[in-house]
């Protein structure tokens, strides 16, 4: 089958690769159509992280995908050939400190390697980490279902509450995912965002405020638009150290700062902790997605409760993975998807 692998710091290649076939009992070939490009994989692609390990990777990258079952194990119930899946990449123990509290996304025994799919024609996976894709609901768009699942982790840990001042660093595909969430917890959404096109995006998804951090004080636009209280919450959906020192700026006293973007490469920041004591704030982070997050965020698709189509800029084949990925590092258009039909 053809697949995309990673040789090096932007060389990104389709090749042909054996294709995956079921070995065990529990396993269900898909025929992958649609996957979308994450900021873990832009990472690996650009050389800020390593944990792609060595290049060429055996991994193929991408973990947002969605597609049709094509062959199903001897013991899948509940799945045949025809229907349309979105796969769970995350698969727990359930046995684990952390699974037994819930907090499967912090399994310590993650079954990494059995689900396999990403940027090539098929995927495996075990039955029970698919999810049929409702039927009003595409390929596409079923590909959000992962990163929004991250998402409403994100506001679960944030506090945000009816009626809540909610400020949004970053309006790219997650902060404007973020943005129609902090609306559905009955939050008043503001949003800080340099680039024009997607602020005017975050409007129309339901922003009552676009600030343009380039042309003045957020800090102070922020005091100003809540009656010099500033948000009850702050969300940081950009890896930017000063974005958080930015976010602990416009918090009000009592209120959170959730760091939800990875920060690339590992840096430092300089923050008084007297900001954090006087103003008794709360400073926390979000990672990740359970399996039921999986399953809420697919559910908030279908009934259009969240919407993603408008976040998707660009589709482009898999013959063209490169100039995709190409799109993502220089911030060009919002959510690209690489289709392999």
């Amino acid at each position: 089958m053809k697949a995309a692998q990673l040789y090096g710091e932007h060389n990104l290649q389709v090749t042909e690769v054996p294709m995956p076939r079921i070995e065990a009992p529990d396993e269900v070939l898909v025929r992958i159509h649609a996957c979308g490009i994450c900021p873990s994989d832009l990472r690996a692609y650009m050389g800020t992280t390593k944990r792609m390990g060595q290049l060429p990777h055996t991994l193929i990258p991408g973990h947002e995908w969605a597609g049709e079952v094509v062959e199903v194990g001897a013991e899948v119930e509940g799945l045949r050939p025809g229907d349309r899946v979105v796969a769970n990449w995350r698969i727990t123990c359930g046995r684990c400190y952390y699974c037994g509290q819930g907090l499967f996304h912090y399994c310590m025994d993650t079954r990494h390697g059995r689900v396999r799919g990403g940027f090539c024609e098929y995927g495996l996976a075990p039955a029970y980490s698919l999810y049929c894709i409702p039927e009003n609901v595409s390929y596409e768009e079923a590909t959000f279902t992962e990163p929004l699942a991250c998402c409403i982790n994100g506001l679960s840990m944030s506090n945000v509450h009816l009626g809540d001042d909610v400020l949004i660093i970053g309006a790219g595909p997650i902060g404007l995912l973020h943005v129609q969430l902090a609306r559905l917890f009955g939050a008043r959404v503001i949003v800080s965002e340099p680039v024009a096109a997607r602020r005017e995006q975050a409007l129309q998804l339901g922003a009552h405020e676009a600030l343009d951090p380039s042309t003045g004080d957020v800090a102070q636009r922020v005091f100003e638009l809540t009656e010099g209280r500033g948000a009850n919450t702050v969300i940081v959906a950009v890896g930017m150290p000063q974005a958080i020192v930015q976010a602990m700026q416009c918090v009000a006293a009592c209120g959170t700062v959730n760091v939800f973007a990875g920060v690339y490469p590992a840096a430092e920041m300089a923050v008084d902790p007297n900001t954090i004591h006087y103003k008794q704030l709360i400073l926390t982070g979000s990672h990740d997605f359970t399996p039921h997050h999986f399953r809420t965020a697919l559910k908030l698709i279908q009934y259009g409760m969240v919407r993603v189509l408008p976040l998707i800029s660009h589709v482009l084949p898999l013959e063209q993975i490169k100039e995709a990925f190409e799109l993502v590092a220089g911030r060009q258009g919002l959510k690209v998807i690489v289709r392999m039909l």
